[in-house]
């Protein structure tokens, strides 16, 4: 503050604007206990993980996406499995991996919200506690979701049991194989709110499951028995799920809400073989 008296009434406000945007950037370092009860529980709930500032930004960038670039949310895994079916899921999505359009929202909101998702990534990869495999960086998903009123998502698991999860990466070998012969699998779920304030008679809790328990089909009855916990969608708050661990719902939502989703992911390099035999990568005699 020393540089800001000097430079007079400019240099205070200078300060001040980098002190907000301090603010804004900061997050809560995880604790010991937190990730303890990730371990053990195969979730956590991690309430006030950014600031009111940051969730604020996040929201109305979230909703400026949704303007830009969002579309209604689908199920299935990969491009060719996926399917529109609001019975059951209903919710608007933008994707931030790859990146909107600079012309949609806040650049500099999302830019934030990457830093302290790849800093989110650092800490657990850390973690002694969690003793993951590697999460590759370039690999996170990251999207809002946005619901509407009426939105839902009925009993699901985040990663595919085919294939124990793993999701080629190319073309597979039926369309002549993979260029990179990359596979990745989801790792650890996130979810953080931002609705602050949230009504809980507005509904729309994420309804959490025991763990390794399968819900079989989507019958009513195992939407409504069983569960663990109901955690309410208050703004600021961050949730993390083992991707092949927990199932879960989202409840039916009264009123409309945003949030952060994503997925770490661990990556394999696997080459399928190549269908033409005069490729320089099927050579046996390893000549390029």
């Amino acid at each position: 503050f020393g540089i800001a008296a000097s430079r007079g009434l400019s240099g205070v406000r200078e300060c001040a604007h980098w002190m907000r945007l301090l603010q804004i950037a900061a997050t809560t370092p995880l604790l010991q206990s937190q990730l303890s009860s990730l371990s053990h529980n195969r979730y956590v709930v991690i309430k006030d993980w950014i600031s009111a500032m940051q969730t604020d930004e996040l929201q109305h960038d979230a909703i400026a996406c949704d303007s830009f670039c969002g579309f209604d949310s689908h199920i299935g895994n990969g491009n060719a499995g996926a399917r529109y079916d609001p019975s059951v899921r209903m919710s608007r999505q933008c994707v931030l991996y790859p990146p909107p359009s600079n012309a949609a929202g806040s650049v500099q909101a999302r830019a934030r919200l990457i830093s302290a998702v790849n800093r989110l990534r650092q800490e657990l990869q850390a973690s002694q506690t969690m003793a993951l495999p590697h999460l590759a960086p370039f690999e996170t998903e990251l999207s809002y979701l946005l619901y509407p009123i009426g939105g839902h998502y009925k009993r699901h698991l985040d990663n595919n049991l085919a294939r124990s999860g793993w999701k080629l990466q190319g073309r597979d070998s039926s369309n002549g194989g993979s260029f990179c012969g990359g596979r990745t699998r989801r790792v650890i779920s996130f979810i953080l709110y931002l609705n602050r304030g949230w009504d809980e008679a507005d509904g729309g809790e994420l309804r959490v499951f025991p763990a390794f328990e399968r819900g079989g089909d989507r019958a009513e009855r195992t939407q409504r028995e069983g569960f663990v916990e109901d955690i309410t969608p208050e703004g600021g708050t961050l949730v993390l799920l083992m991707s092949t661990d927990v199932e879960h719902l989202v409840r039916k939502t009264c009123a409309q809400r945003q949030c952060v989703v994503g997925w770490f992911r661990e990556y394999m390099d696997e080459r399928i073989p190549d269908h033409d035999s005069m490729s320089l990568w099927t050579r046996s005699d390893g000549r390029v």
